[in-house]
């Protein structure tokens, strides 16, 4: 069944979507609140702070848009993404800003739309930024670290019931995918609730802490203790703990119709491309976010600041350091976060450079050798997620940051 078939099966197209760390072994598992309620009033309407001005800078606008707009031609039967926007800092000073392409391409059929049906990429249009959505959850977890009231290396199970039967896996094996948990998420249940406890209860495919292994679980868990910790949704919690400090007011879950959002698979628009997180209600701590450059660009300056009213500097530096040693450098990963990371990195990887990339085609890299930020927005998923990812643009405008 194609993805699309799926949505619709399970009820979540159109209107079915609702608009310093301990290591001392933690207390015996003990059952905890069931996750907070959906919030009747949108995050979307909570205030945000004024964002931080950047400094203008010496533009290095020409040789990014040349690097990236490139896979705008056929390669060689169609583009590699229709279009997105790239955003890039330096010190603090905005060195690129712009959009590119198309943010509506084709129609629901993957047919090519006529040129004057097609929708332009602007700076202001919002993106499924997919699994960069684990970044923030990540924070939202520190946050709870730096308040003592999670321990990195206590087991989940405290905190999730669901756990009981996997007592070995803790908090920092979800953040750095070290857990045993499986890529695969089975979504089995009539309700959202009942598809995330299904999740929970998975067993692991291997022994926590003895590898790596990428897995959505992770941070569908993680997402999990995050709200029953904090007593509030997770779309709540990006909206009063990031967001709103950081002046993202156009980042959050479930985008309301006005705003301007770029297509993705089967030309769906504010609803989320990742399955599961669309079975889960359309918020999950794995995926579920949309946001523009700007607002991805000033959450990754506030962690190359040090973490800005987010974290601490000294949690920052835990955050993106490598956790994962042991596995060897493709394992290179801190606390949600991946470590120098060449595929997608380029040269700019190997001096401690860290960011996510995102299944739709986002990606955010901060690299604090060199005081860089850069953000690449695309729905590469446009029509079709089955024509390849962005590796290539990614590391193309990384590069052109050092030529």
């Amino acid at each position: 069944m194609n993805r699309r078939g799926l949505l619709s099966r399970l009820g979540l197209l159109g209107g079915g979507l609702l608009a310093g760390c301990s290591a001392a072994p933690a207390a015996p598992s003990v059952p905890s609140a069931p996750s907070p309620s959906p919030s009747p009033v949108s995050p979307w309407t909570l205030p945000v702070a004024t964002p931080a001005p950047w400094r203008s800078g010496r533009s290095r606008a020409d040789r990014l848009r040349a690097a990236v707009t490139r896979y705008l031609a056929p390669s060689p039967v169609h583009p590699m993404f229709p279009g997105g926007v790239l955003f890039a800092a330096v010190d603090g000073a905005v060195v690129a800003h712009f959009a590119f392409g198309d943010a509506v391409r084709y129609d629901a059929a993957k047919a090519e739309l006529p040129a004057e049906q097609r929708i332009p990429a602007t700076t202001d249009t919002l993106y499924d930024l997919a699994s960069l959505t684990k970044t923030f959850t990540a924070v939202l977890a520190l946050r709870l670290v730096e308040q003592g009231a999670l321990a990195l290396d206590a087991p989940a199970a405290n905190h999730l019931p669901s756990f009981v039967d996997k007592p070995a896996i803790t908090v920092r094996m979800l953040l750095t995918h070290t857990s045993g948990l499986s890529r695969d998420v089975p979504l089995v249940g009539a309700t959202a609730a009942e598809r995330v406890e299904h999740v929970l209860r998975e067993p692991p495919v291997g022994p926590p802490g003895g590898g790596y292994l990428y897995a959505d679980q992770n941070f569908i868990a993680l997402g999990e203790i995050v709200a029953r910790l904090a007593g509030e949704p997770l779309d709540l919690l990006v909206r009063r703990q990031i967001a709103g400090p950081l002046g993202l007011a156009r980042t959050g879950f479930r985008p309301p119709p006005s705003l301007p959002v770029a297509a993705t698979e089967g030309g769906l628009r504010g609803t989320v491309h990742d399955p599961s997180a669309a079975a889960f209600g359309g918020v999950s701590g794995h995926a579920g976010l949309f946001g523009t450059a700007a607002d991805v660009a000033a959450f990754a300056g506030a962690l190359l600041a040090g973490g800005g009213p987010l974290l601490r500097p000294s949690t920052v530096d835990l955050m993106r350091a490598d956790a994962n040693a042991r596995f060897g450098p493709a394992a290179a990963h801190g606390l949600g976060v991946d470590v120098d990371q060449a595929w997608y990195m380029g040269r700019l990887a190997g001096r401690g450079a860290y960011g996510h990339t995102g299944f739709t085609g986002t990606s955010m890299l901060c690299d604090p050798a060199r005081r860089i930020v850069l953000v690449l927005l695309t729905n590469r998923v446009h029509p079709d997620a089955t024509w390849g990812n962005n590796n290539a643009a990614r590391r193309a405008v990384a590069d052109a940051m050092l030529s």
